[in-house]
């Protein structure tokens, strides 16, 4: 009888021991899946603030004179790059009437 009673013991704590483990897989696995998600919170969670940069008037100007949009009441000025000061009457003189004629031409036609 003690024999039986000492398997019997076996028995339950190997079922135990078998709960135990399994019971500490799942909460590794719980946890696991708590840390994708608070990833996954942060992922969103940024992406939320691009988006919310993104529609800011400051985002779309900068995106707008990337791609060479200039807003009202501005010009583009070109600078020369070779560092060779150049007078500014001779530049008007050279691109004077015949560049503005060709805007013109461009824009509203030939006339």
């Amino acid at each position: 009888m003690a024999v039986s009673l000492a398997l019997a013991g076996l028995v339950l704590a190997a079922a135990f021991v078998g709960l135990t483990v399994q019971g500490n897989a799942i909460a590794r696995e719980i946890a696991a899946y708590k840390n994708d998600v608070a990833s996954e919170r942060a992922q969103q969670d940024a992406w939320t603030a691009q988006i919310a940069n993104q529609k800011t008037a400051d985002y779309v100007q900068q995106k707008a004179r990337d791609y060479g949009y200039i807003g009202p009441n501005e010009s583009i000025i070109a600078v020369q790059g070779d560092g060779q000061a150049s007078d500014a009457s001779t530049a008007t003189q050279r691109g004077g009437p015949a560049r503005i004629a060709r805007w013109f031409a461009f824009f509203f036609g030939a006339r």
